[in-house]
């Protein structure tokens, strides 16, 4: 294991994903927490939005043998694997998706590594020609959002560089 683990930030949809889709991509990345091969960062603000968004009527209706019991006990065992950020200012504005600014303004604060998501108004950060977008590479650099699966092809390749180099 990498004495410098990897940090990151795990967007809303990865974790309820990871949730009620236990064998899925999203369930992998956040192993990785539970395993303690990589860093996880959370803030008050991140851990709200989850709990909200995994309590919904739609989702509860949707997973019926779920309840909001179920969903407390599994973030409050995220958070007990993560580093919690009490005080997180706001650093960046992203003004084509408010919701997303706390998870930018988390990793910054953190000094993470990775964001990880599906949202495509955090994934086109790293590609987009408009100034948001180039403004966030440029204050934000070495950072990178990446999709779930290419966070899993990352860390294993750390892991085995970091093998490598053991003695």
């Amino acid at each position: 294991m990498s004495q410098n683990k990897i940090k990151s930030v795990f967007d809303c949809n990865i974790i309820w994903q990871s949730f009620f889709f236990p064998k899925g991509v999203s369930a992998k990345c956040k192993k990785l927490v539970d395993d303690e091969v990589i860093t996880l960062f959370l803030s008050a603000e991140v851990l709200e939005e989850m709990r909200e968004v995994m309590t919904r009527p739609e989702f509860l209706a949707k997973f019926e043998t779920v309840t909001e019991t179920m969903i407390e006990k599994y973030l409050e065992q995220l958070a007990k694997k993560s580093v919690f950020i009490r005080s997180v200012p706001k650093k960046f504005t992203l003004s084509r998706d408010q919701d997303d600014e706390p998870y930018i303004n988390l990793a910054i604060e953190s000094e993470a590594d990775y964001i990880v998501t599906r949202d495509n108004d955090l994934l086109d950060l790293m590609t987009g020609f408009d100034v948001e977008s180039k403004e966030f590479r440029q204050k934000t650099r070495p950072l990178k959002v990446v999709e779930p699966l290419e966070f899993l092809k990352i860390v294993d390749e750390q892991t085995k560089k970091d093998l490598s180099v053991k003695p």
